[in-house]
């Protein structure tokens, strides 16, 4: 069988054979209190497993042909975990000059697939789907917490059908480790009633809760800590009087708890009505916020909410999303609701997803995108102070200039670089809409850039906006941006560690790699190498 080893920060493509970081030895480098990850293409498999080519799942060949893969040698004490690169569809580079490329990005222009999708293997030993006459693999040692330290060699061992390969293999395990505790704040969406929609069960059901909380350990395998809550019910008695059951936000909180969550965003209180009004409706009702009927609504709401909050302890975890995305045409009406609940709930922390227009002194928490920051990073940096923090955020754009981002048309890089940018501006949290939010109609293996409608606003979403988990077959299934985004938080916390001792030096390997959030180094051994420099740094101390 012929094979090549692809670093797991670069991407691979079903159509592909060379790549930048390309060998034929394994060679990893990891903390300990992580994962230590790579990528395997091979190809060669017994003509019985056939080639059944489609992504996302179907009946296969390769189900009756027994495979297996083991470490041995001094390798074998770090558990393996092996999953199968399943392809899916890149269809469009939405808002992209054609045949124009800026710092990198695009990465490939469309049509394409890729390998984003991460497959556990059938647990009963059916053999991967090879495509276009190869199979991918991701191969991932975990690295435990106590692990000793130090270089450690054997291969891995792949058997289907009396076939073999065997990989030399070499980790070298670090001192460094990750902190257990996150000092990064970092939310992606997640939606249960599409991860029932997309499985096919009742929502609400036990199935729909099972899943959820599969869904919701992937999130915290990427080591995200707070979570975004929609489950607070409302009744009214038709005279101005409203009653709130937190009974569901208490049960869905004290499950995230026992998961690691930290922090929960609360209900947005409103949103706009329009993109080019300055209306903010507020409530399940939509009342417009700036109404006598607004004031009372929200007067009752806080006035239940933040004493449910103090009973239970939770009033420091608790964030307070106002109305995502201010504009110029609501920005005054902005500013008065956040006042408005200011004086009703001054205990509750405010944040919001904004661009720079002016909502100045009205949050707690700012959360501009990594290009408005960029660009107004002075205005921005004068917002600290008596407790606010700055965060960032990314989403569908921006697009034309560059700017890091999760897209599946950017270097895989890209994403990887996110919370490096946390480190060099001192940005505290991040904030991303989606990790499950499939639009209406999208078969996120085969359609990636789907339409997204938002109040009287519509647009085509670049490739990988939507997910970074895949509704697998009875199961979530990863993305390699998911775990870009693990290993993206895992290095914001080892250069807080060195920069605790050495901040010059953890500076200077940060600089190596991330200059601006439009100015990172895509060069994969580069990169690999300021990982090295970093965690021999953290190591020594």
């Amino acid at each position: 069988m012929k094979y090549t080893v692809v670093h797991s920060s670069e991407w691979t493509y079903p159509d592909a054979w060379e790549y930048q970081s390309a060998s034929d030895k394994i060679v990893l480098h990891s903390p300990r209190a992580s994962f230590a990850t790579v990528q395997l293409l091979f190809t060669g498999l017994p003509g019985c497993c056939g080639d059944a080519g489609a992504a996302g799942g179907g009946d296969s060949a390769a189900a009756d042909c027994k495979f297996s893969i083991k470490a041995s040698g001094g390798i074998a004490d770090l558990p393996l975990a092996a999953y199968e690169l399943v392809p899916v569809h890149v269809e469009d580079n939405p808002f992209l000059e054609k045949g124009v490329v800026v710092n990198g990005c695009p990465s490939r222009w469309a049509p394409f697939d890729i390998y984003d999708c991460i497959k556990p293997l059938d647990a009963a030993g059916a053999a991967p789907e090879p495509v276009n006459g190869a199979v991918g693999l991701y191969l991932s040692f975990e690295v435990a917490r106590g692990a000793s330290p130090g270089r450690r060699t054997g291969s891995v061992d792949i058997e289907c059908c009396g076939k073999k390969l065997s990989v030399p293999a070499e980790i070298t395990v670090y001192k460094a480790e990750v902190p257990e505790e996150e000092r990064l704040k970092f939310i992606n969406f997640y939606v249960s009633r599409l991860t029932a929609q997309y499985h096919g069960v009742e929502k609400g059901s036990a199935e729909n809760l099972r899943l959820d909380g599969e869904y919701h350990k992937m999130l915290r395998r990427m080591r995200q800590n707070t979570y975004i809550a929609d489950d607070v019910d409302m009744s009214e008695d038709g005279d101005g009087n409203y009653t709130f059951d937190f009974s569901g936000l208490e049960k869905s909180f004290e499950n995230m708890l026992a998961l690691g969550f930290k922090y929960i965003m609360l209900p947005y209180i409103g949103g706009r009505e329009s993109w080019h009004k300055s209306t903010i409706l507020i409530g399940p009702k939509h009342i417009q916020a700036m109404s006598y009927e607004g004031y009372v609504y929200l007067k009752q709401y806080l006035g239940a909410l933040v004493p449910f909050l103090k009973s239970k302890g939770w009033l420091d975890r608790a964030l307070q999303g106002v109305a995502d995305e201010p504009n110029e045409h609501n920005a005054i009406e902005y500013r008065a609701l956040c006042g408005t609940i200011r004086k009703l709930a001054p205990e509750l922390r405010l944040l919001d997803a904004v661009s720079y227009v002016p909502v100045h002194g009205a949050l707690d928490i700012w959360i501009p995108l990594n290009s408005e920051y960029d660009e107004h990073r002075k205005e921005y940096e004068s917002f600290r102070g008596k407790g606010d923090e700055l965060w960032h955020y990314v989403c569908c754009g921006p697009r034309k200039e560059g700017y890091i981002n999760r897209f599946m048309d950017y270097p895989l890089l890209a994403t990887r670089y996110l919370f490096w940018g946390n480190y060099k501006y001192n940005l505290s949290g991040y904030l991303h809409w989606a990790s499950n939010h499939y639009q209406p109609g999208q078969d996120p293996f085969k359609q990636n850039c789907p339409k997204h409608v938002n109040t009287d606003n519509s647009t085509i979403l670049p490739a990988g906006d939507t997910h970074l988990i895949y509704p697998g077959d009875g199961a979530p299934w990863m993305s390699m941006r998911l775990e870009a985004q693990r290993n993206s938080a895992e290095d914001y916390e080892l250069l807080l560690a060195l920069a605790a001792a050495d901040k010059p030096k953890a500076d200077a390997i940060c600089e190596k790699c991330f200059k601006s959030f439009k100015n990172v180094e895509y060069d994969v051994a580069k990169f690999e190498a300021a990982k090295i420099e970093l965690l021999e740094a953290v190591s020594a101390l």
